[in-house]
């Protein structure tokens, strides 16, 4: 799919398109579906804090 595509898709218009960078596109429209490769975060239970201190 090409870059306008994705920027139409997700409710840019093309001005907003024209303003960013290549990257930019991307990594909003990664943000914008949810669909990003970093694990996602928890919160820490008394297990884990224990295991990380070694106790």
């Amino acid at each position: 799919m090409d870059l306008l595509a994705i920027g139409k898709r997700i409710g840019l218009s093309f001005a907003e398109i024209n303003d960013l960078r290549c990257q930019d596109l991307i990594d909003l429209a990664r943000s914008y579906t949810g669909s990003d490769d970093q694990e996602k975060s928890k919160d820490a239970t008394q297990v884990d804090i224990d295991a990380f201190y070694g106790r």
